[in-house]
């Protein structure tokens, strides 16, 4: 079943979208999409990128704009292809078991009317849920407003979404994408990065993750996440090569704000201390929140000089029990140099290290 042209076009979306368009009413708008805005390229859906949609299909390299839509909504969606950087419809079903009978198109409509309304799980590079605790500024958005200004907004100002893939750091460690766009980043890291083994974040790095766990060699592309992201972590596997520093004086620098900051990383025999740095200008209530894979991690907070401000041992997650232990502490801190010291209390484990900070207003 061909999906209609209400089904693919959000109206509310390409207002919110081009600004000069403002005041058109949906009757306006749908006719300025149909007659304008699809040839110009104007965003129509927070779910449908078209260019996208023309990298990830080399057969469709030669379509316009206007022939990939048509392609799109009477073939594209009912054969399961790619035509977005954070919707897949098979994560969708996959992570729905109610759902799991519905046809692509089925999916589709139902993602679009209810799943994002309802926080359902749509991609495994975009959680709504993250967006918002990595954003602190958009705390009072709803679903859909998240995806609108992730979409919008989000991707241009380069903000943080997912562990998994960050905007500076894959351009700083991928020089031959220097001159790329945010949207031209986040569109290589999919159709392209992936697969070569492209570092992506401080938390992931696809070729280190495939190269070192023979089991994995014949996954491609977005299941390398997907695999990392559902099991790998919690099986204690490595996504990445020490990030954290192994000294004080080597501490990986943590630029924190009233946002939550997220590292992915691993302490044990050969790694026993992970070291991250961070500097406050003024009176400060800092957050940390964390845990560890099946063996405890000992967390502690030092001054400037290395004396240890605060010391308490990490929940603990494991498949059978979840998390266990208290997660999330506050502390009051002056203006200064502080640092944190990750080290592990038996054997190699991976933990989730957040951390955030506002500044005392008394």
């Amino acid at each position: 079943m061909a999906l209609s042209i209400s089904n693919v076009f959000d109206a509310n979306f390409y207002r919110a979208a081009n600004a000069d368009l403002s005041n058109f009413n949906d009757a306006q708008a749908l006719s300025h999409f149909q007659t304008n805005g699809l040839n110009e390229g104007r965003l129509f859906s927070p779910l449908i990128n078209l260019n996208f949609y023309r990298a990830s299909n080399p057969d469709l390299a030669n379509f316009n704009n206007s022939q990939l839509l048509n392609h799109l909504q009477n073939n594209g969606v009912a054969e399961g292809r790619s035509f977005s950087e954070i919707v897949s419809l098979g994560y969708y079903r996959t992570n729905n078991s109610d759902l799991s009978n519905f046809s692509n198109e089925q999916l589709f409509n139902h993602l679009k009317d209810f799943g994002i309304s309802e926080g359902r799980y749509f991609s495994s590079i975009f959680y709504l849920f993250s967006y918002k605790n990595f954003n602190s500024d958009l705390a009072s958005f709803n679903n859909s407003q998240l995806l609108n200004h992730f979409q919008i907004n989000g991707i241009n100002e380069g903000r943080k979404f997912i562990p998994y893939f960050e905007f500076d750091y894959y351009r700083t460690n991928n020089k031959d994408l220097a001159s790329f766009s945010n949207k031209q980043l986040l569109e290589h890291f999919q159709v392209n990065g992936i697969n070569e083994g492209r570092k992506s974040s401080s938390s992931f790095d696809a070729g280190y993750y495939k190269a070192n766990n023979s089991d994995l060699t014949s996954l491609k592309g977005i299941s390398l996440v997907e695999h990392f992201d559902f099991y790998g972590f919690g099986e204690g596997r490595k996504g990445i090569n020490d990030y954290g520093g192994n000294t004080l004086n080597t501490a990986r620098q943590l630029s924190i704000n009233p946002s939550f900051i997220q590292q992915l990383e691993n302490v044990g025999s050969s790694d026993p201390y992970d070291y991250y740095r961070f500097d406050l200008n003024q009176s400060s209530t800092v957050n940390i929140s964390d845990y560890s894979v099946f063996n405890s991690v000992l967390e502690q907070v030092l001054d400037s000089k290395g004396n240890v401000l605060t010391s308490r041992n990490t929940a603990v997650f494991n498949s059978a029990t979840g998390i266990v232990g208290n997660t999330a502490q506050r502390i009051n801190l002056s203006p200064g140099t502080y640092y944190i010291r990750i080290q592990p209390q038996a054997g190699n484990t991976n933990y989730s290290l957040l951390i955030s900070a506002t500044a005392n207003t008394n």
